[in-house]
C-alpha cells in the first residue's frame, strides 16, 4: 500500500504533490509502514478517526507475514487501476442468430447472417462512459441493481475482455494497458459471484491443489522449504474463513452431497486469496453468507488491502453500513450509467442534495442503488417536480459537481513517475515469485503435471461408486460376451464368430470412452477459472488425465480381455492372447483421447455429442467386420484405414 488512502482533495493530487514528494523524497515504503501503523493503532486512514468496528482478528498474522517478506526483500508487488472513458457494447437479443435444424449446417447463411448483424449496429450498451481510478491500498465498492453492469466493469477490471462486442476507452494497470497486462493475470484476479469446483474432491483437497501450484520460487527465510510455506498458507486461508473443519468434507454441489452453500462459497474465496495477487475483483463474493461473516470477509480483505497494499474492487448487492464504512470509494451504475463515483463519505450527502431521502436506519448502500427506482426511492416534498428522475439525468448532475471535478484529478495516476516506479517494483517482484519468465503459471511445468495427476486420481477415489460400477460393469459385459461366443468351434464355421468376440472387445471398450465426451464439459469451467488464474498450463491438465488413464484402463481392459478371450476359446498362446490385449488396450486409450478431443473442440455440448455418436457409428460400419473392405465404395475406403 504505497499511496495514501486519504480522499481526493483537488489540484493537490497532480503535478504539484508528485513534485513535492520527489523533491522531498517522501517514498512509497515510508508511506506504506505509515499506513500500516494507522492500521495497527485502530485508526481509520481514510478519516483519521478512531475505528468503532473492531479489526480483524488475524489481522496480526498478516502483519507478521508481511515482516517476514519485508526482511527477506521480497516484498509483495503493488498495482493502482485507472479505467476513463470506458465503454462495453454487447450483442442485442434482436441480433442473435437463432438456428433450426437446417440452419446450422449451413455456413454460408450463417457467416451472412452474423456479417449483417454487425452492420446493424443494433448492439446493446453494458457500460456507458465509465471512469474512476483504485490506487493501492484502496477499495472501491460498486454498487447497482442486477443488469446495471457491475459484473461487465469488474470483467474489465480483471482484464477479462472475451465475449463483448465492442470495448472503448482506456484501462491500466499501473502504468501498463490491457495487452501488457494480460501476462500478469495471475495477479490481476476476479472471484466470480458462481461456485465452481469439482464437486467430488475436499475442501482440504482443493485447497492444497491451490497452493501448491502458487509456492513461489523465492520465499521468506522462515519458510524455506516448498512444503513448510505450501501448509503455512493453506492453514492461515481455512482458519481465516473459519472453515478448517472441513477439511474432508467434499466440496459438493447440486448432486454431490458436501459443504453446506455457505461453506462453498468461503472455499471459492480463500482458493481467489491463495493466488496471492496484487488486484482484486469480488463479484457478490458475500452471496450464500450470514450478515456476520460477510462482515469478518470485509474486515479480512480490508486488513490484507491495508497491510499487503492490494487493490480491490468489490460489487455487493446487500452492503449492511458496517460492511459499506470500510471502504474508500463508491461507484454507482444504473442502466451502465455512471451515475455516482466518488469518497464514500460523500456519496449519501450528494445523492441527498438532489431531493432523495435517506433514512438514519436505512443502509446507504441500498440506499445508493434504488435512488432510481420509482418503488424504492424516497423524494423530499419540495423536490417532487426537480429530482432526476432517471439515470441519464442523475449522470448529468454528477458530472457538473464538485466531486467529478475533485477525482479527475487521479486519472492521471498512470503517467505519474512514482506509478511508473511501482509497476516496474511489481514486475521484478513477480520475476523473482515465477519459475519462468515466459509463462504467467508460478511452479515449474513438470510440477504442474505432477500436482494436477495427484488431484486427478484424487477426483476419481472421491467418486469410489462410478470407479466400482465402472470395472464391475466390465466383467459382467465380458461374461455376457463370452458366453453368446462360448467356445467357438477351430474351424471355418467358427471363424465368423470368433471374428465378432474380437470386434465385440473392440466396439465395447471405445462405447464406455464416450462418458469423456460429457466429462469434458463438466471439468471445462474449473479448467477455464484455473487458467484465469494462471495456476497451470492446459497441456499439463490433460498429460495429467492421460497419464491417470493408463492403470485404470490396464485394469479394465485385462479383465476383460482375460474373461472374453478364453470363453470365445480363441489361440491358447502368449503370443496370441497379449497380441488381442496390446491392441485392446492402445484402441482403449486411442478412443479415450478422441472423445476428450470432440469435448474440447466444440463449445457445445450438443455439438460435441452430435460428432462423437457420428464418429462411433462410422467407425463401427467401417472398421472392416460389418463391410468387408471390399465390398466398401472407393469413395469411403479411407475410413477403414
Amino acid at each position: 500500500m504505497p499511496y495514501s488512502r486519504s480522499a481526493t482533495s483537488g489540484p493537490a493530487r497532480g503535478n504539484g504533490e508528485a513534485l513535492w514528494r520527489t523533491l522531498s523524497g517522501q517514498s512509497q515504503i515510508s508511506e506504506l509502514d505509515r499506513q500500516r501503523s494507522l492500521y495497527d493503532a485502530g485508526i481509520d486512514t481514510h478519516t483519521g478517526e478512531e475505528k468503532n468496528e473492531q479489526p480483524w482478528d488475524m489481522a496480526s498474522e498478516v502483519d507478521s507475514w508481511y515482516e517476514d517478506l519485508k526482511a527477506d526483500n521480497l516484498r509483495p508487488g503493488a498495482l493502482g487501476v485507472t479505467f476513463k472513458g470506458l465503454s462495453v457494447y454487447g450483442v442485442g437479443a434482436g441480433t442473435a442468430i437463432h438456428e433450426n435444424s437446417f440452419s446450422q449446417f449451413n455456413v454460408p447463411t450463417k457467416i451472412r447472417e452474423s456479417r449483417a448483424a454487425k452492420a446493424s449496429g443494433e448492439r446493446k450498451v453494458i457500460l456507458d462512459q465509465v471512469h474512476g481510478c483504485v490506487k493501492p491500498g484502496e477499495m472501491l465498492l460498486v454498487l447497482g441493481r442486477p443488469g446495471a453492469g457491475c459484473t461487465t466493469l469488474l470483467n474489465m477490471l480483471a482484464n477479462r475482455r472475451h465475449g463483448y462486442d465492442k470495448i472503448e476507452g482506456d484501462i491500466n494497470w499501473g502504468s501498463m494497458d490491457h495487452k501488457r497486462a494480460q501476462k500478469y493475470r495471475g495477479q490481476i484476479i476476479m472471484n466470480s459471484e458462481e461456485e465452481i469446483f469439482f464437486p467430488t474432491l475436499t475442501v482440504g483437497q482443493t485447497m492444497d491443489f491451490a497452493t501448491r501450484l502458487n509456492v513461489p520460487t523465492h520465499r521468506p527465510t522462515k519458510h524455506q522449504k516448498p512444503q513448510d510455506y505450501q501448509k503455512t498458507v493453506r492453514d492461515f486461508l481455512l482458519r481465516s474463513m473459519g472453515i478448517s473443519h472441513t477439511d474432508d468434507t467434499k466440496v459438493g454441489d447440486a448432486y454431490v452431497r458436501g459443504v453446506s452453500g455457505g461453506e462453498r462459497k468461503r472455499v471459492s474465496i480463500i482458493e481467489v486469496l491463495a493466488q496471492q495477487g496484487s488486484v482484486y475483483c469480488w463479484d457478490n463474493s458475500t452471496r450464500g453468507l450470514d450478515a456476520s461473516t460477510a462482515l469478518e470477509w470485509t474486515k479480512a480483505i480490508r486488513a490484507m488491502t491495508d497491510i499487503l497494499g492490494l487493490t480491490t474492487v468489490v460489487t455487493l448487492y446487500q452492503a449492511g453500513n458496517s460492511i459499506f464504512n470500510l471502504f474508500d470509494k463508491v461507484l454507482v451504475l444504473d442502466e451502465g450509467r455512471e451515475i455516482y463515483y466518488g469518497p464514500r463519505a460523500e456519496a449519501r450527502p450528494f445523492m441527498e442534495a438532489q431531493g432523495f431521502i435517506c433514512d438514519d436506519a436505512a443502509n446507504v448502500g441500498d440506499f445508493l442503488t434504488g435512488v432510481t427506482v420509482p418503488t424504492e426511492r424516497a423524494i423530499r416534498p419540495e423536490c417532487e417536480r426537480s429530482f432526476p428522475k432517471s439515470a441519464q439525468a442523475l449522470e448529468e448532475i454528477y458530472m457538473k459537481s464538485d466531486i467529478k471535478k475533485q477525482v479527475e484529478c487521479e486519472y492521471d495516476y498512470p503517467t505519474w513517475d512514482e506509478t511508473k516506479t511501482t509497476t516496474s517494483n511489481f514486475e521484478n517482484a513477480v520475476v523473482l515469485s515465477k519459475a519462468s519468465k515466459q509463462h504467467p503459471t508460478t511452479v515449474p511445468f513438470l510440477t504442474q503435471v505432477s500436482i494436477c495427476i495427484t488431484r486427478q486420481y484424487q477426483m476419481i477415489w472421491g467418486d469410489k461408486m462410478t470407479l466400482f460400477i465402472k470395472q464391475v460393469s466390465t466383467l459382467i459385459q465380458a461374461l455376457v460376451a463370452g458366453s453368446l461366443f462360448y467356445n467357438a468351434p477351430d474351424n471355418s464355421a467358427g471363424l465368423f464368430v470368433k471374428g465378432g468376440a474380437i470386434f465385440l472387445g473392440l466396439l465395447y471398450n471405445a462405447l464406455v470412452a464416450m462418458t469423456e465426451t460429457t466429462d469434458s464439459f463438466t471439468g471445462r469451467p474449473v479448467l477455464a477459472k484455473h487458467k484465469e488464474f494462471a495456476m497451470y498450463h492446459p497441456a499439463a491438465f490433460c498429460i495429467a488425465q492421460i497419464t491417470a488413464d493408463f492403470p485404470l484402463l490396464f485394469i479394465q481392459v485385462t479383465v476383460f480381455s482375460v474373461v472374453l478371450y478364453f470363453m470365445v476359446g480363441l489361440k491358447a498362446t502368449a503370443a496370441a492372447f497379449f497380441t488381442f490385449w496390446f491392441f485392446l488396450y492402445v484402441t482403449s486409450i486411442v478412443m479415450t483421447a478422441f472423445f476428450r478431443l470432440c469435448g474440447a473442440a466444440f463449445s457445445t455440448f450438443d455439438a460435441a455429442s452430435k460428432v462423437s455418436g457420428f464418429a462411433v457409428a462410422t467407425i463401427a460400419t467401417y472398421a472392416g467386420y460389418q463391410i468387408p473392405k471390399p465390398q466398401m465404395h472407393p469413395w469411403f475406403v479411407w475410413i477403414y484405414w
